[in-house]
């Protein structure tokens, strides 16, 4: 057993022994004409209906991909050929969100991603792979994991705190009461984990989670807590072929091989929601999903730039990032009006704050590890759980 996995058993027997967070259930979402309120921007009821009450032909259809694993020189190169220089209809650079995880991740293309537009989110400072150390971890982990993690993104990528708001759960696999309260309590303002098939057509909104969730729990545990005005943006579960749900479009089955398989996936499971409520269409996958040298990779890549292309000939149809589609539903405005909705406006590419970045070298766990960030000098220590920046501790 090497040192690492025996570490991830030993804190989740650890997060078992410790107590988790006691959370008191929420409360029923407020009907019409009672006493409490939840309006928007400040709260949102778990729901299908359209935010501002707009009809279906005035709503824009946001798509929001995303990408989870650490960035680096064997993916970046691939994230530029997909995305770079794709307009939304009013002119802006298309956005999308990179759930980033901290081990093997060069920190200076991710600054360089955030540079172009693109949202940074969390993904864990370890990223395990085992479903059962998330499952079981205690508020005190689950801070460790990601909030640390943001002030460890902030310092190494040079990025604003500020900009870094939400996060995915590793493997999909939340930490129900417990990850919430740690996410809340620690400034994180929305979290993206949690696949919906009952609320698939029509499709579930994002919303806050001031009141009691109706939201179907598919990966337990899922949260019963009052957290007032943190989201969640609901992963609206894709139909593969076998016409089994996805959350992830790599757990679509089967795997599609073809450019033109991969494009009939997206557009199809697009439709039902463009064709519907349309609740934000999400094209969450891994970069292992477009990421290899044989063909049926470049095939994916290929189906997806055909997706783009599709998306591209359609006025109402909008690439935005995570957070930038949750402005939308804070202040739905009609996709007519898009072009005088400032969070959507064009803003140009960032000022590169990492003109030098540190190649840093480490032994750790027995073996080495390098790490580009955008700091003026190496940090002492290889950043990781409880020394987050890698100071001398």
């Amino acid at each position: 057993m090497d040192k690492f996995t025996l570490f991830v058993l030993i804190f989740a027997l650890v997060s078992n022994i410790l107590p988790k967070s006691e959370a008191q259930t929420a409360p029923r979402c407020p009907v019409e004409g009672d006493a409490e309120t939840c309006d928007l921007p400040d709260c949102r009821c778990s729901s299908t209906s359209i935010p501002g009450g707009l009809d279906r032909s005035e709503t824009p259809q946001i798509v929001l991909f995303s990408f989870d694993s650490a960035v680096n020189v064997n993916n970046y190169p691939m994230y530029i050929d997909l995305l770079e220089g794709r307009k939304n209809p009013n002119g802006a650079d298309i956005s999308v969100t990179f759930f980033v995880s901290h081990e093997y991740n060069d920190y200076n293309l991710t600054h360089q991603l955030y540079r172009l537009g693109h949202e940074i989110g969390l993904n864990s400072i370890t990223r395990s792979s085992s479903t059962d150390y998330w499952r079981s971890l205690n508020e005190s982990m689950w801070t460790a994991e990601i909030v640390d993690q943001r002030e460890q993104m902030a310092l190494l990528a040079n990025i604003s705190s500020a900009d870094i708001k939400g996060m995915r759960a590793p493997q999909l696999q939340i930490g129900g009461d417990t990850m919430y309260s740690a996410l809340y309590n620690g400034m994180i303002t929305w979290e993206s984990s949690r696949p919906t098939w009952n609320m698939r057509q029509p499709g579930l909104w994002p919303y806050t989670n001031d009141y009691l969730s109706n939201q179907d729990c598919q990966i337990a545990p899922c949260p019963t807590g009052e957290y007032p005005g943190f989201w969640t943006v609901p992963m609206i579960d894709l139909i593969g072929s076998d016409f089994s749900p996805c959350p992830l479009v790599d757990q679509c089955n089967p795997r599609p091989t073809t450019a033109e398989a991969t494009f009939l996936l997206l557009r199809s499971n697009f439709l039902d929601q463009y064709l519907g409520n349309r609740a934000p269409f999400g094209v969450f996958s891994t970069s292992a999903f477009l990421q290899g040298s044989l063909p049926e990779f470049e095939a994916r890549r290929e189906g997806y730039k055909l997706f783009l292309d599709f998306l591209a000939t359609m006025t109402d149809v909008h690439v935005v990032s995570i957070s930038k589609a949750l402005e939308w539903i804070k202040a739905p405005v009609a996709w007519t009006e898009i072009d005088d909705f400032v969070p959507w406006q064009p803003e140009g590419v960032h000022e590169n704050y990492c003109n030098l970045p540190r190649s840093c070298r480490y032994d750790f766990q027995g073996s080495e590890r390098y790490m580009m960030a955008c700091t003026l000098s190496c940090p002492p220590q290889y950043p990781w759980l409880f020394n987050p920046l890698g100071q001398n501790i």
